[in-house]
């Protein structure tokens, strides 16, 4: 098996990923590319917790058991942005239940990963839901004030499990 980029994930409830799933549709309108439309349009709304460049799905699976160990209110207040790359981002309230959470899976998963990313280290990690990538500084100028009309946003990050960024494939975790 090649490198391939995988992280263990928790995903919104229903309602709240068709609200972000209306936000990206609100950039593609504007003519940004969105999640909607950005690489193989498979994408779901999701904060990662742990990502790595190999990550046995099974073993990573394993380890964790359920993600999200029991189910996590979901706040947005704010957005964010990581300009080195041009990712807009919805940016959840950080709890001391989410930290937990992510430095529960991060651990567990460390056995099992090769090439895990820097950025997913517990005090290092910044959770965030993507919006849109490769934005530029005038697109985000048009981006943002879209973005900010439709927070805040409330509901539960109620499931987890491990997600392909370079296929869109997804595996849910046991519950």
């Amino acid at each position: 098996m090649g490198v391939v980029s995988r992280g263990v994930v928790i995903w919104p409830d229903a309602a709240t990923s068709a609200t972000v799933r209306r936000i990206w549709d609100v950039l593609a309108a504007h003519g940004l590319a969105s999640l909607a439309t950005l690489t193989h349009r498979l994408h779901q709304p999701h904060c990662s917790l742990a990502v790595a460049e190999n990550l046995p799905v099974g073993a990573a699976l394993a380890a964790v058991g359920a993600v999200p160990d029991r189910p996590l209110p979901l706040r947005i207040e704010s957005i964010g942005v990581f300009p080195t790359m041009g990712t807009l981002f919805l940016a959840p309230v950080v709890t001391p239940e989410l930290l937990a959470e992510q430095r529960r899976v991060h651990s567990a998963v460390t056995p099992h990963d090769e090439g895990p990313w820097p950025y997913f280290e517990p005090g290092a990690w910044t959770p965030h839901i993507t919006l849109a990538m490769r934005l530029t500084a005038e697109e985000l100028a048009v981006a943002v004030p879209l973005v900010l009309a439709q927070i805040p946003i409330t509901g539960t990050f109620d499931r987890g499990g491990v997600v392909d960024g370079d296929s869109g494939q997804n595996w849910p975790a046991p519950r």
